[in-house]
């Protein structure tokens, strides 16, 4: 039977961080147990490090050597989420963040050094194939602009709908959504998990293939119709 607990600032949290870590949402994490695998599940702002690699909005399998760190600095111990998952009666406990070393309790976790950023979102082959993917072209973003981004949790291009100066800046908004609107959008909004994410902006970047193409055949189509009626008008 799966069971699942959260953790966060928000005090109904299974595992309830302290106020000081503000870099922790108040909703930060969830974590599944199911059939002896134990599964962390990222919902926050800031995203959260498995053994150094990002973890953002999306679930990986965790294990009782990794270190995961919550936001930049509270690192959350493995000795938490097995007493919230092995005890689910007991009250929520403000955890203050153990040290890298193991389990040792205290005020001066925020001291220590954070993780450093690889740049994946995922262990292994697979972080770097998301790095890669984030970091490609998106050509819905570029090619729908502000619709592209309020569907996607991206606003500020909204900018371009403010009178002559948006609609000048709207070409640079676009060329540079479509440079960085994959990053954008991975952190601007909820997904299921990066298959979801993919399946979405390829939605989008075919719509902006489909009304592209028919774009052109409706301006051939146009062109053959003014020299139609010019060449009968001549004759």
């Amino acid at each position: 039977m799966e069971r699942k607990i959260t953790v966060g600032r928000d005090l109904s949290s299974d595992i309830h961080v302290s106020e000081s870590y503000d870099g922790v949402s108040r909703n930060h994490a969830n974590i599944y147990y199911n059939n002896g695998r134990v599964i962390f599940e990222d919902i926050s702002t800031n995203g959260s490090f498995v053994n150094n690699n990002s973890v953002h909005r999306t679930k990986i399998e965790i294990f009782p050597n990794d270190v995961i760190t919550l936001g930049r600095h509270f690192v959350l111990s493995w000795s938490a989420i097995d007493n919230a998952l092995s005890l689910s009666s007991q009250k929520p406990t403000e955890v203050k963040g153990p040290a890298y070393g193991g389990p040792v309790y205290g005020d001066n976790a925020h001291q220590m050094q954070p993780p450093v950023h690889p740049g994946n979102y995922n262990n292994g082959n697979a972080g770097a194939n998301i790095e890669r993917e984030l970091n490609s072209w998106n050509w819905g973003a570029f090619f729908f602009g502000w619709i592209w981004g309020v569907f996607n949790g991206v606003y500020w291009p909204l900018v371009v709908l403010i009178p002559i100066v948006g609609q000048i800046a709207a070409l640079i908004i676009n060329i540079v959504l479509g440079i960085k609107g994959n990053v954008w959008a991975w952190k601007g909004k909820y997904w299921k998990d990066f298959d979801h994410f993919k399946k979405v902006q390829k939605a989008w970047a075919m719509w902006a293939l489909y009304i592209f193409i028919g774009s052109i055949v409706l301006s051939i189509l146009w062109v053959i119709l003014f020299f139609g009626v010019i060449a009968a008008a001549l004759s």
